[in-house]
């Protein structure tokens, strides 16, 4: 068991592509005290990258194609849970996101929640705190407004690549038919909502010097049309207009 979280398995699975100049300084940053098992997910990578994981006390599993983010992640949560987590961080292989944030989660731990999810938005403005380049915090900002209202929640970010999954949660969702895309992190806290899941925010800090592996502009671009889809979707799966795959049951519901 986890030596911070007693009585619970706390596991991490580190999602990578081409992430071999920082994986390093990641290793060095992980708290061993925190995580029972860490993962490594690597996307079918270049770069080096499986060779340099494997020098690490870590589970390496090399994907034979590449999967997409949604997919890595969906594979890494997927083997994880099989294995014995009872809750699962999610990583970033770039180093943009604090890893032992999940600390901050213990009362939510505690208390059963089925996903937390960190925001760099809570109680601070990551634009001029952590540095966050100001055309991604006005859009972050504008989005996350925009789906708050339409769907009446309060949330302070919607997208963010740091959450915690506890097995509840991936056991009700039926996250196959989720993206195998960026958009895979927007769409599971919506499914949160329409279940009626319990989940809450964490706040978090992140860097964005040196070197990352975000979505580029046309990715990015392609992933704001994805949310406005989704949000059309909620809304027709809420009011029963028609059926969506990822809303439309829970797997043992």
């Amino acid at each position: 068991m986890s030596k911070i979280f007693k009585n619970k398995k706390i596991y991490a699975v580190v999602i990578s592509y081409n992430s071999f100049p920082v994986l390093d300084k990641l290793y060095k940053r992980i708290n061993k005290d925190i995580f029972d098992k860490i993962y490594f997910l690597d996307d079918n990578s270049t770069d080096g990258s499986v060779e340099k994981a494997r020098k690490y006390d870590w589970k390496v599993i090399k994907n034979k194609k590449n999967l997409g983010h949604g997919g890595n992640l969906k594979k890494g949560l997927r083997i994880a849970f099989k294995e014995g987590a009872d809750y699962v961080v999610e990583i970033h292989a770039d180093n943009q996101y604090d890893p032992n944030s999940v600390y901050k989660a213990k009362k939510f731990i505690y208390s059963n929640y089925d996903l937390i999810i960190g925001s760099r938005f809570v109680n601070k403005n990551p634009w001029i705190k952590d540095g966050m380049p100001f055309m991604r915090y006005i859009t972050n900002k504008l989005l996350t407004s925009i789906t708050n209202f339409f769907l009446n929640k309060k949330l302070s970010e919607f997208h963010t690549g740091y959450k915690i999954f506890s097995r509840k949660f991936y056991n009700l969702l039926p996250l196959k038919y989720n993206s195998n895309n960026y958009l895979f992190s927007f769409e599971i806290i919506l499914q949160a909502a329409f279940f009626n899941l319990k989940y809450d925010e964490i706040s978090i800090v992140s860097t964005y010097e040196g070197y990352h592996t975000s979505c580029n502009y046309f990715n990015g671009f392609i992933y704001i049309i994805g949310n406005f889809k989704v949000m059309i979707f909620f809304l027709l799966a809420r009011f029963s207009y028609i059926k969506i795959n990822i809303f439309q049951k829970l797997k043992n519901g």
